[in-house]
Formats: C-alpha cells, structure tokens, sequence
C-alpha cells in the first residue's frame, strides 16, 4: 500500500481534498475530490453561525433566542458527519491502494473574534467563522481517526515550496502545471493544496 498525503481546503459544508503519494522529493499526486462534509439541507448543520446570527442568505430574519445552542448543536453535528465522510473516503483511498496517515488543513489570515456577538455582528465575520467551524469539524474527524493532522497558511504554500524545490515562481508555476493527475482536471486552487501536501508528506 502506498504512503499518501492529503491537504484540504475548507468550503461551505465540503472540502476541496488533494491526495498526494508520498515518493521522496517528487510529487505524484492524485486526482483531485470534494468531499462532502455535511450530507443534509439542515441549515442548523451546514452553516450554524449564519442561522444563530438571522441569515438566511443575504436577508436577515429574527434571530433565535438562544443563539449559543444553534452554534453548539450545529458544529457538533458538523464533526459526526465530517468524521463519517472523511472515514468513507479514507475506504475509497484504500480501495485504491493509498494508506492515507497523514494530513494538511490550509488555514486563511481571516480573524475570528472573541465573542459570539463580535461574530455575529457582521455577515462578513460570520463568513469567517463558517469557514472556521468547518476547518474545526475537519481537524476533529482526523483526530478520531487518528490521522495526523498539520496546519498550513494558504498564502505561505507557494513561497514555502518554491524555497523548498529551490525554484522560483515561473519555475515552480511550470512544474506544478506540467503535473497531470490520471483523471480529471486541475484548477488553481487544486495546485496549492496539492503543493501543501507536498511540503508536509512526511
């Protein structure tokens, strides 16, 4: 079975995941996959801060009373389904011969505030704390699963790989898009979260 590596960066409700195997200094990635955290329309589950907050999309609606509790029942069932997701798609890596024990969560510079009603002040903060929660789920799940898991600054995966591969940015740019997975298409964003395994595979 071969060592595999998997970065991941947080969405609404999913993760965009990028498994890597794990071969010296090369980089042998493979195809890209969005995992979906959390399986239900439940609003309470998928984005918890925006209910506790009285958002529903861009209108705001009353507020519930104990706010608190919408957040706390939310997230935690956003780490019982993340933890359910992430163990079907540790099967389906084994299935492809990947012994997957090691992990990356990219992490954003967005600033989560003291208390609840600092969050709750702004749409945009709230954006902040969703993406939190999620990473959070994330990191929970990977702990139950026992697989190790590091964090890593999005913005700082590009410098840190071009000094690691002694590269600079037009050469590291040319590497990483000559890189082509068995199946299936890369964006941007594919590319840093494949390089942040990369930087952590071992």
């Amino acid at each position: 079975m071969k060592d595999v590596c998997v970065a991941f960066k947080a969405h609404m409700g999913w993760v965009n995941a990028v498994p890597v195997l794990v071969n010296g200094r090369a980089m042998a990635p493979l195809p890209a996959r969005r995992v979906n955290l959390v399986e239900t329309d439940a609003r309470e589950v998928r984005e918890p801060y925006y209910v506790a907050g009285g958002w529903h999309g861009l209108a705001q609606v009353p507020r519930p009373k104990d706010p608190q509790s919408v957040i706390d029942r939310g997230r935690k069932a956003q780490i019982a389904s993340a933890t359910r997701a992430l163990k079907d798609f540790r099967a389906g890596l084994a299935a492809e011969g990947g012994g997957w024990t090691r992990a990356v969560v990219l992490t954003t510079r967005g600033i989560v505030h003291d208390t609840l009603e600092e969050v709750l002040g702004s749409h945009a903060h709230i954006h902040v704390a969703e993406g939190e929660a999620i990473r959070d789920a994330t990191r929970q799940a990977l702990r139950r699963l026992k697989i190790r898991c590091v964090h890593q600054d999005e913005k700082s995966v590009w410098g840190e790989a071009a000094a690691r591969r002694k590269q600079n940015d037009t050469e590291l740019d040319a590497f990483v898009k000559s890189l082509k997975p068995a199946t299936g298409k890369w964006a941007k964003e594919e590319r840093v979260i494949a390089l942040a395994a990369w930087l952590h595979r071992r």
